[in-house]
């Protein structure tokens, strides 16, 4: 008989959990994605499982099919997958996989992208831009978000583990799940406007028109700036901020051209002298 019959080892757990939290992108194609880390990460668990080589190969090919997820959520998919390999649910275990990678992936893109990024990035640079030397805290301040989110994907599989079917329920009620991808985005977003105007509010057009009779002034000078600050404050980087997002959406342009067409832009209007910081 090929089965053991037996309950892992936490070893075993400790080592399969390590093994995907590490690896599970180091050998992504455009084949099977992410497919070759997963059924790596279940070696530890299948040697336990099986006592025979061939049983313990038969079982790793079915996790070489394609599978694609969030490397920190797709923790929580592993540790379920390896609870139901360890009652031997074998198909059980490949349809968790299938039901929960693309939600599981919303899940993680959205805590990673609205959430833990304009944390990082922007407290990072508001940290920067302050007199040295207490921009070096910036460095620290952009890794630990980072590390502390890669730490979380061992908490995430042990969850995962304990849970095993019932994330299947969990994620059919959406309740949980949606209040926290909600909540993610509504902080994120809070961050972000909240520090668009205070990371560049020192944007002004420096365009001021006063009219000259017989070589002298007349009346009040006409300030641009002026202007907008009276309709709405801060307007020009709110304004700059829809500009990119406009050309990132409906303009399909990268992150990268997008830099490169504001580089252009102030280093012009600058020159002309037409726009200070």
């Amino acid at each position: 008989m090929a089965q053991t019959n037996q309950k892992l080892s936490q070893a075993a757990l400790k080592k399969a959990a390590t093994r995907h939290n590490w690896t599970l992108q180091w050998c992504w194609n455009y084949e099977r994605m992410q497919a070759s880390g997963f059924a790596y990460s279940m070696i530890p668990v299948m040697k336990e499982l099986y006592n025979s080589e061939d049983e313990v190969c038969e079982n790793l090919e079915r996790h070489m099919q394609f599978y694609n997820s969030h490397p920190g959520t797709s923790a929580i998919i592993f540790g379920a997958s390896v609870a139901l390999e360890e009652k031997y649910q074998k198909d059980m275990s490949d349809s968790i996989k299938v039901a929960l990678m693309g939600p599981m992936a919303s899940i993680g893109d959205t805590l990673q992208g609205a959430l833990v990024q304009p944390f990082a990035y922007l407290i990072s640079a508001a940290i920067a831009a302050g007199p040295y030397p207490g921009n070096l805290l910036a460095i620290p301040v952009l890794i630990i978000p980072f590390l502390i989110y890669f730490w979380a994907r061992w908490p995430f599989f042990w969850w995962g583990y304990k849970q095993s079917v019932k994330i299947v329920e969990d994620m059919s009620g959406q309740s949980d799940f949606n209040l926290l991808r909600d909540a993610a985005q509504v902080l994120g977003l809070t961050v972000i406007g909240g520090f668009v105007p205070s990371m560049l509010a020192r944007l002004n057009f420096n365009i001021v028109y006063q009219q000259v009779m017989d070589g002298q002034p007349v009346g009040e000078a006409f300030s641009l700036q002026a202007l907008l600050d009276g309709l709405i404050p801060y307007l020009v980087p709110i304004g700059l901020v829809a500009f990119c997002y406009w050309m990132l959406k409906t303009c399909r342009l990268t992150p990268v051209k997008v830099i490169l067409i504001i580089t252009v832009i102030t280093f012009t209007l600058g020159a002309l002298g037409l726009l200070v910081a």
